[in-house]
């Protein structure tokens, strides 16, 4: 894979240090060079938490390398419907912070194969392997320095005003593995609206869910004790949340005072630990914790930070800092008292046209359609000619089954950019459920026909042919597209109908296994996604998908243009026919069926038909050069000819 990237864009994969993954490869999801939602390339496997899966990743859009961090939903919550939902409003959270410099962003929000994925900034480990906080404690032998203790704590309550800012009421499990350290020294909040996530998620278990790691620490969990229920990662959860009151700011404030006295210590577990091994179960761990918190004296460190880190650590809510505004104000004075330095408070940051164009397509993954096309309508200010926005935005449109609108979209993006597959394609699904079939046929065609590797076009395409019976052809559309992407459930899932048709029924089982295991809930969440769009890519049924009124030559000639455009010689053939039998003199209708015959190799039958375009009308220069063209093909070139005197007899006639 190494070599592979360097050979496609003159760079490397990015420096791995000593980091250790928290959990194996082989408990990953995804392995390494699979591909993702055909954006992303899985290089490794970062770690497992609670509720979550995290890979490295090459973000391969618009022809570009760079690195991103995938966050997904854990396999095995995959199937429960209140987890994705879960998950979706924790995405929701951070999509909605937009850009901080404290804090972890959200640049990219996707759905694939029904799962959602949250691309992040990837934080490289520095030269001696560090990521987060965590691992910077766990590599000292004493205190940390205290000038970069104050600089993070300060960057920390920055980006906690940030959040609180933009709606966010609580983070709720503050903790040192849930805060990264880039290389050059800046600190980095992540796992917003995780743990709240979380909790929906397991609010059906009926007794603890606890996560340990590999070192015997513990994970973000859902903790029960004497009817309390309680969801943070235990050490670090404020005592008034075990004692049954709800989360605020004033508790992270308690898990940040924690997180404070480690560094002025110097200690990988928080002040009032205790051992697990000592404790019978989660639930005596946890009343041991809520004792010593209730009752020990804070440890002191020695450190300038250790009566903000005792007002922190207050039992009582009320008597600890009111907001992180607040601790930052204390923090700024001692950092000044120490070392006459302040903290310059973090300039705005610009909102640019990728940043509105990533926020409006994280947006509209998350169902917030409304939301995305303001975005959208904000990148076209900057841009009005930005071929992606008015892309985006015709999506947006779609989903909202604003059809029209959404073609009206695409086409501008278009007049831009004529040669964009992907516009075509999107082009294509809002003709559909506009009902414009032929149109929207002609369109898929054009989007292969410019690029053949667009996975979801292949997929569509075999649906309609499946429903058109030609199953064979069906069946190699599929193909192709599980061979760009070998995790698009979608195109596994219709494959499956497509050999059950041909009779090859174990293979089809086998294909239907493959859909169910990469995504679940497949069947179920096609089936309601595709009748709430409109989606060309039906489910298979046995209605056709191009009906026409009986009488309308129009609708069938339009219907057979964008069959043969398929490739679908045969049913356009019958299309064709069926506009002769109304209109049987027609010679346009006579020379377009002859241009199939042609490229079906069907030549004899393809001049026929000219012979009886030119008999109707002598004088169309069309037909003459397809009956040329054709009578070349069968080594009739003296006859070919004469027809091309023909054409250009007509064609040099003053009109």
């Amino acid at each position: 894979m190494r070599n592979l990237f360097a050979n496609l864009f003159g760079k490397q994969p990015p420096n791995q240090g000593s980091q250790k993954n928290a959990e194996s490869e082989s408990l990953a999801t995804f392995k390494k060079g699979d591909l993702i939602g055909g954006e992303y390339v899985i290089y490794k496997f970062l770690g497992k938490g609670g509720f979550g899966e995290v890979y490295l990743a090459y973000d391969i859009r618009a022809g570009s390398l760079s690195f991103r961090a995938l966050k997904t939903i854990r396999t095995d919550l995959l199937a429960d419907a209140v987890s994705r939902e879960a998950f979706k409003r924790e995405a929701l959270l951070w999509v909605n912070l937009e850009e901080h410099p404290f804090i972890l962003v959200a640049r990219h929000v996707f759905e694939f194969s029904r799962r959602l994925f949250v691309g992040m900034d990837y934080i490289a480990p520095d030269a001696r392997g560090r990521v987060s906080l965590a691992d910077h404690l766990a590599g000292t032998r004493g205190p940390l320095d205290t000038e970069e203790s104050l600089k993070w704590s300060i960057q920390f309550c920055y980006g906690m005003e940030h959040a609180f800012e933009r709606g966010i009421k609580c983070h709720r499990d503050i903790k040192p593995t849930n805060i990264l350290i880039t290389q050059d020294g800046i600190l980095k909040i992540s796992d917003f609206g995780l743990a709240l996530a979380a909790q929906a998620a397991w609010k059906e278990e009926p007794g603890s869910v606890v996560t340990e790691k590999h070192d015997g620490s513990f994970g973000l969990s859902l903790l029960r004790a004497d009817g309390t229920r309680v969801c943070g990662t235990p050490g670090y959860i404020a005592p008034e949340i075990v004692l049954g009151s709800q989360a605020d700011v004033r508790s992270d404030i308690y898990s940040f005072g924690l997180v404070m006295w480690q560094m002025a210590k110097g200690s990988p577990t928080p002040p009032f630990h205790v051992s697990y091994n000592k404790v019978a179960s989660i639930e005596e761990y946890l009343h041991r914790v809520l004792d010593r918190q209730l009752k020990k004296r804070i440890p002191d460190v020695g450190s300038p930070m250790q009566s903000a880190i005792e007002r922190c650590l207050a039992p009582e809510p009320s008597k600890r800092y009111a907001s992180f505004e607040e601790l930052r104000r204390e923090l700024d004075q001692i950092l000044c008292r120490c070392t006459g330095r302040v903290i310059e408070p973090p300039e705005t940051e610009i909102r640019t046209l990728d940043f509105w164009n990533e926020k409006g397509i994280s947006l509209d993954e998350l169902g917030r359609h409304e939301e995305a096309i303001a975005c959208y309508d904000k990148a076209l200010k900057i841009d009005p000619q930005g071929v992606n926005t008015w892309n985006n935005k015709g999506i947006a449109l779609k989903m909202l089954g604003r059809y029209e609108e959404a073609i009206v979209c695409y086409n501008k993006a278009l007049e831009i950019h004529p040669d964009s597959a992907t516009v075509w394609l999107c082009r294509s699904n809002a003709l559909w459920g506009a009902r414009r079939s032929a149109e929207a046929i002609s369109c898929l065609a054009k989007a292969l026909e410019i690029d053949p590797r667009l996975t979801y076009a292949w997929s569509t395409k075999g649906q309609i042919l499946y429903q058109f019976g030609r199953h064979e052809e069906a069946l190699n559309c599929f193909d192709k597209a599980i061979d760009i992407e070998p995790l698009f459930a979608r195109a596994w899932y219709f494959r499956s109908f497509a050999l059950k048709a041909l009779g090859r029924l174990e293979e089809a089982a086998v294909s239907l296994t493959k859909a169910e295991e990469i995504d679940p809930q497949c069947e179920d969440d096609l089936k309601q996604h595709l009748a709430a769009q409109g989606d060309c890519g039906a489910a298979p049924s046995s209605e056709k998908p191009l009906e026409v009124a009986p009488d309308n030559v129009g609708a069938w000639n339009d219907k057979a243009i964008a069959l043969k455009s398929l490739g679908a010689f045969d049913a356009a053939i019958l299309c064709f026919d069926a506009a002769l039998e109304i209109e049987p003199r027609n010679p346009a209708l006579l020379a377009n069926k002859g241009a199939t015959l042609r490229e079906a190799g069907r030549l004899e039958e393809a001049l026929l038909c000219y012979d009886k375009a030119v008999e109707i009308d002598p004088q169309s220069a069309d037909a003459w050069n397809n009956k040329a063209a054709a009578l070349a093909a069968v080594g009739r070139f003296r006859e070919a000819a004469d027809c091309f005197e023909k054409v250009f007899e007509i064609d040099s006639h003053p009109k």
